[in-house]
């Protein structure tokens, strides 16, 4: 009888442990998938930087007449440029880097 009850608290133990364990892998898993996220979202911050310090490096062009409106579209398609770049597999390195840096720390 005694033996019975004990494996039965064993056993309810065992599953706690192992709920445990399976939640604990998921939210690490939901951590490192923000982390990835994240490195992405500064690796594009960073590219957009880039981008437009190289633009502003570039000599005006008497050709097209600067507008505000160019301006914005200039503005706009660097951004969507250093989306798509940092989503690359070719991209700059900066989301593996800083992910193999931080991912101990979650």
């Amino acid at each position: 009888m005694d033996i019975d009850l004990i494996n039965q608290n064993l056993a309810k133990a065992n599953q706690v442990k192992i709920q445990k364990q399976t939640s604990d892998i998921a939210r690490n898993t939901l951590k490192e998938k923000e982390l990835k996220e994240a490195c992405a979202g500064f690796e594009a911050i960073f590219l957009n930087t880039m981008i437009k310090s190289m633009r502003k490096s570039l000599p005006g062009n008497a050709l097209f007449n600067q507008s505000h409106g160019m301006d914005i579209y200039k503005s706009m398609y660097d951004q969507y440029l250093s989306d798509e770049l940092s989503k690359s597999k070719t991209s700059i390195g900066v989301k593996e880097f800083l992910y193999e840096q931080l991912k101990d720390s979650i």
